[in-house]
């Protein structure tokens, strides 16, 4: 890289970046007072606002009903925005918002897309397709609980569980839960799928966006509190994603899996290569050479000023615009210094042949 653009990621119109800059990059100690003038400031960010004056007085945003729908503009979606953006629970509208999605935890640990009052929707549909195909159909009282069972989502869960514990609930029975569920789930090639869909009870092979939600929340998890269960998941779910260069298939020559994991895009909501590369260096990874091909393909993203790009974006989607395509992206450039810096101070370089 011919330059960093330290300054660029310091400028004031985006305080979150500011602040993770200061603290991540330029390694800040937590009593340092521009670290915490700067994490002050955090709040006054303006996808913050506009998240804020979209929420409802009772912490919802959208629907009462379904906290997944409509999608990116609902409560879930949210409070993903807020735990990126570094905002905590001591804020009262975290606090109306996490009280709000906590009845959406299922019984058995993971976040589910919706509960018994969300559920009527779905089945007034499927009752009215059968009523029209003159087909028999179930009592609601008997197709509600398996349905809101089978809506749990490994993905869902561990991208909820993990901006949970950014927002400070790591120790919160919630969040315990919502782990201990993500753990038991974990599939047996080291992945996770959701575990209740028809559709997967023949799969023989686990899902990139399934696994790599569980795996970031456990990166949040600081090393000295993981319990051996999640250092078992930590372990065997990296390998799957090492196993397969974070995006290629593991058989068929290594063929790239899909060319939309190669596009940089804010906010991480599901997966890409760069997420992938966060979030296994995060887990201490960083030396296994089946990192290399990935930082490849990022490191030949980068300008001249030492920038990466937003590939694709949400602006429109979101409460809000964060950022513009095809532009300059400060929080995409963060991510991706966060990753060489922590594969540079373990291995001493790059690549071999840099």
């Amino acid at each position: 890289m011919k330059s960093i653009p330290l300054d660029w990621l310091l400028e004031d119109n985006n305080p979150p970046v500011r602040f993770f800059t200061m603290r991540n990059l330029l390694d800040y100690k937590k009593n340092d007072s521009e670290l915490i003038l700067a994490q002050e400031q955090i709040e006054s960010y303006k996808p913050i606002q506009k998240i804020f004056d979209a929420q409802q007085p009772e912490g919802y945003w959208e629907s009462k009903d379904t906290p997944y729908l409509p999608k990116y503009k609902a409560s879930y979606w949210q409070l993903m925005l807020l735990g990126i953006f570094g905002l905590g629970k001591d804020n009262p509208r975290i606090q109306h918002a996490f009280n709000h999605i906590s009845k959406f935890q299922h019984p058995d640990g993971g976040f589910s897309e919706y509960m018994e009052e969300g559920a009527r929707r779905d089945y007034d549909y499927l009752r009215s397709r059968n009523l029209k195909r003159k087909k028999e159909y179930p009592e609601f009282a008997k197709w509600a609980p398996e349905k809101i069972r089978e809506m749990q989502l490994s993905c869902l869960t561990g991208n909820m569980s993990l901006a949970l514990i950014r927002l400070g609930y790591r120790e919160h029975d919630v969040v315990k839960k919502a782990l201990q569920w993500l753990v038991k789930i974990q599939f047996e090639d080291g992945g996770w799928l959701c575990p209740y869909w028809g559709a997967h009870k023949n799969d023989t092979h686990a899902c990139f966006m399934g696994t790599i939600t569980p795996l970031d929340a456990f990166s949040e998890i600081p090393k000295n509190l993981r319990n051996r269960e999640i250092r078992n998941a930590i372990q065997t779910g990296a390998e799957f994603l090492l196993m397969h260069r974070l995006y290629k298939a593991d058989h068929h020559n290594f063929e790239v899996i899909s060319e939309r994991w190669l596009k940089l895009c804010f906010p991480q909501f599901f997966y890409d290569i760069l997420r992938g590369l966060d979030v296994v260096t995060k887990l201490g990874f960083s030396s296994d050479n089946r990192i290399d091909d990935a930082l490849g393909v990022i490191l030949s993203k980068v300008n001249s000023r030492g920038q990466w790009t937003m590939e694709c974006t949400y602006t429109g989607r979101v409460h809000g615009a964060i950022e513009q395509k095809d532009r300059p992206s400060k929080w995409i450039t963060l991510t991706a210094l966060k990753v060489l810096k922590r594969v540079i101070q373990e291995r001493g370089e790059l690549l071999p042949d840099l």
